[in-house]
């Protein structure tokens, strides 16, 4: 069995102690690193899917890379609408942590696609992603398949985040289900756990490692809920299982009167 650690959405700050909504938005994604290792033990991979830097610059990436170098664990990073690629490129791209688009993990292939649309908050497939993603599943039909993206593929129940949602989710759903090896889709963005089951599909949402979404919220609100991460374990024979855990804490200072961030 593979464990995987899914963090998203940390929007780490430019400089150490920043605040955003009224939190350390890196404080809260160390403590998710601690507390999954704490509780969970040592894992096969590290799964960051987008919003990794709110504000993006040199050193909010070069701060990320030193807390996860510290885990001697592999670590794929991929793109959020709020990261810059080519900075990500540079500082992300060293031993363990890594921005490649896809691995194998034991009898795993894990695809991590960049959903970014230039100057937009939406997600997008560019033609050349599509054609990344269908080449490689072809090449890797015998392998068990994860993929993760940052924006979301399916509708969330509110409706201000579902109009960020992949544009060509359509194009995207209809290449997968061509493949029997995909056994789920997971992503971010949306700061919130969700899942579902569209056979043989799992399509999973994890929360953010910093402030929270109001679930099935029609505009922009803050919740209450902690932060927190996902894992998956994944089987030699294809077969999958994936929990949601929170951070034992309380935002006291979290400012939920916001109107946006």
């Amino acid at each position: 069995m593979l464990k995987v650690l899914q963090i998203t959405d940390m929007h780490l700050l430019p400089h150490s102690g920043d605040i955003m909504l009224g939190i350390d938005t890196e404080h809260y994604f160390k403590l998710t690193l601690e507390h999954a290792h704490a509780v969970h033990g040592r894992f096969d991979l590290i799964l960051l899917t987008g919003d990794l830097a709110q504000d993006p610059c040199p050193g909010s990436y070069q701060r990320l890379y030193r807390h996860l170098n510290g885990y001697d664990t592999p670590c794929l990073c991929l793109p959020g609408n709020h990261d810059d690629l080519s900075l990500m490129t540079k500082y992300l791209n060293n031993g363990l942590v890594s921005c490649q688009k896809h691995l194998v993990l034991g009898n795993w292939l894990i695809i991590g696609l960049n959903s970014q649309k230039p100057n937009s908050p939406v997600g997008a497939l560019s033609r050349e992603e599509l054609v990344f993603l269908q080449r490689t599943l072809q090449s890797n039909s015998d392998r068990p398949t994860l993929i993760a993206v940052h924006h979301h593929c399916f509708a969330s129940g509110s409706a201000w985040l579902d109009t960020m949602q992949i544009q060509n989710s359509e194009a995207f759903l209809k290449l997968i289900e061509g493949f029997g090896q995909v056994k789920a889709v997971t992503c971010g963005h949306i700061h919130q756990e969700f899942a579902c089951q569209e056979k043989p599909i799992a399509f999973f949402a994890t929360p953010a490692s910093c402030f929270q979404f109001t679930p099935n919220s029609s505009e922009f609100s803050i919740d209450e809920t902690a932060p927190g991460y996902r894992i998956f374990n994944l089987y030699d024979d294809g077969g999958l299982q994936s929990d949601c855990h929170r951070l034992p804490v309380k935002l006291d200072n979290l400012n939920r009167n916001a109107h946006e961030y």
